[in-house]
């Protein structure tokens, strides 16, 4: 009992400095502890926002995404220093949850997914995140097939195909709205059969920038593509025209394209077929033109069936010109050698007057043609079959007539009102008499020549022959005077 009184009396003894001593030793504890391994606040970031619950939105026919600032945030974490040190943001996960969205705004909440009991607190630098809502849009879109490459020399991309032609996309409305087309895309280099392979769907625009596809849903994103490979040739193209230039003028030169042969492509037996492709003539008409007459025409529609373009990216206008000038007029003077007498009815002769020695004619034509012109290789023509028709009988008698000359003209030059010359229609015996007397006359003047040259020979001779004697004399007289001297 003693000892039991002992032990309180010491327990109880200086209380107070005993209670002083045990709270200091925790304050030392706590003191310590800190410096060791001290509660503290660390950022991380960037911690990606994670949306559940999408469906929803879907469900009522709207389309949603975070805004920009709202796809990822920062977060402050408290922890002692043990615990920070062992945690990245790979150990955080931030959600919004689409059921708690408050007009275009929801709530974010972090949670860590290891010491999560060692954890203080979680702060979010923002506490919610902004939601743009539209509507959502659904659309069908063909898809193109487009080829990249060049395709070998001689060949040219032919039919194409796919497995499956069409796409439905779906997505916020905005987004939707721009695209324009979708597209998957073959390379052709040295291909030269058919290509088999599965492409990707890329959407564009109308600005043909490739759309962002990550809000998007595609009911299928790649098809198989079948493209054929056709061989090329180069045809001719002919074209012409129809009409008549206005009076008074023509066309110059021939009619100009702007090329003469195309490109095409096709299977074998389409291109075996043909060597030239035709435009209708009637497609530029020049009828009353006065100037020049051009025509543009589009040759698509006029390619022999199983033919197409070697090349779809040209312009194949074809532009026919022709070319339409006043005509000159113009005075040539064609020697009468030139001019012959056709149709001269059996057992009569004719021939120009003696005072026909040139025929002068009007002709027209371009100015060119006229510059060419050269009279002395122009040739005329009377036709007595068309001065009896003229007159108007069966038969022409002896006499002189006046008679229209039509003459042989170069190409674009034309004659205009036919001159008249004067013809001598003689019978056939009067003409006999004529060459006969002709012929006396002239053997008349060959007789008087012949003996004029035989006078004057004889002449000549008697004069030798006076010269002669006159000699002689000379001699004679010489001789006696020689002798008379001795």
């Amino acid at each position: 009992m003693t000892t039991l009184k002992a032990f309180l009396k010491k327990i109880t003894e200086n209380v107070s400095l005993k209670l002083l001593s045990l709270g200091f030793a925790v304050l030392l504890w706590i003191v310590v502890v800190s410096i060791d391994n001290p509660v503290m606040t660390l950022p991380f970031s960037p911690i990606t926002v994670d949306v559940v619950n999408a469906d929803i939105m879907e469900s009522e026919g709207k389309a949603f995404e975070l805004s920009d600032s709202s796809r990822s945030i920062g977060i402050s974490v408290k922890a002692e220093r043990s615990v920070l040190s062992e945690l990245s943001r790979d150990d955080f996960v931030a959600v919004v949850d689409m059921e708690n969205i408050e007009g275009n705004r929801v709530p974010i909440e972090v949670k860590a997914t290891r010491y999560a009991d060692k954890i203080q607190s979680i702060t979010p630098r923002q506490k919610y995140a902004t939601v743009l809502v539209e509507n959502l849009k659904s659309q069908q879109f063909k898809i193109q097939v487009v080829t990249t490459g060049e395709a070998p020399e001689g060949y040219a991309v032919g039919s194409s195909s796919l497995t499956t032609n069409v796409v439905r996309i779906s997505g916020p409305e905005s987004i939707v709205s721009t695209i324009d087309r979708a597209e998957v895309h073959v390379n052709v280099s040295n291909m030269t059969s058919e290509i088999h392979s599965i492409e990707k769907i890329i959407l564009y625009d109308k600005n043909g920038s490739t759309v962002d596809a990550s809000t998007l849903t595609f009911s299928i994103t790649e098809t198989e593509v079948t493209v054929d490979m056709w061989k090329t040739k180069e045809i001719a193209v002919r074209a012409g025209y129809t009409g008549n230039p206005a009076a008074g003028y023509a066309v110059s030169g021939t009619m100009k394209q702007s090329f003469s042969s195309v490109l095409v492509k096709g299977t074998d037996s389409a291109l075996s077929e043909v060597s030239s492709i035709s435009i209708p003539s009637n497609l530029l008409n020049i009828e009353g033109a006065t100037g020049k007459v051009s025509k543009a025409i589009n040759i698509t529609g006029y390619l022999p069936a199983g033919l197409y373009l070697a090349d779809s990216e040209e312009n194949y206008e074809l532009v026919l010109t022709v070319n339409i000038e006043a005509l000159q007029a113009k005075e040539i003077e064609v020697p009468a050698s030139n001019i012959s007498i056709v149709n001269v009815p059996e057992g009569l002769s004719a021939s120009l007057s003696e005072s026909v020695t040139a025929v002068k004619v009007a002709v027209t034509g371009l100015a060119t043609n006229l510059a060419e012109i050269n009279a002395a290789s122009i040739t005329g023509t009377v036709d007595v079959a068309a001065l009896k028709q003229q007159k108007g009988v069966d038969t022409l008698t002896a006499n002189v007539y006046d008679a229209n000359v039509v003459f042989s003209l170069p190409a674009g030059v034309t004659q205009g009102t036919a001159p008249s010359v004067s013809i001598v229609i003689q019978g056939a015996e009067k003409a006999a008499v004529s060459e006969n007397n002709a012929d006396t006359s002239e053997n008349d003047d060959n007789t008087s020549d012949n003996e004029a040259e035989k006078k004057e020979e004889e002449s000549e001779d008697d004069s030798e022959k006076k010269s002669d004697e006159e000699t002689q004399d000379t001699d004679g007289e010489k001789a006696d005077s020689d002798a008379d001297s001795e």
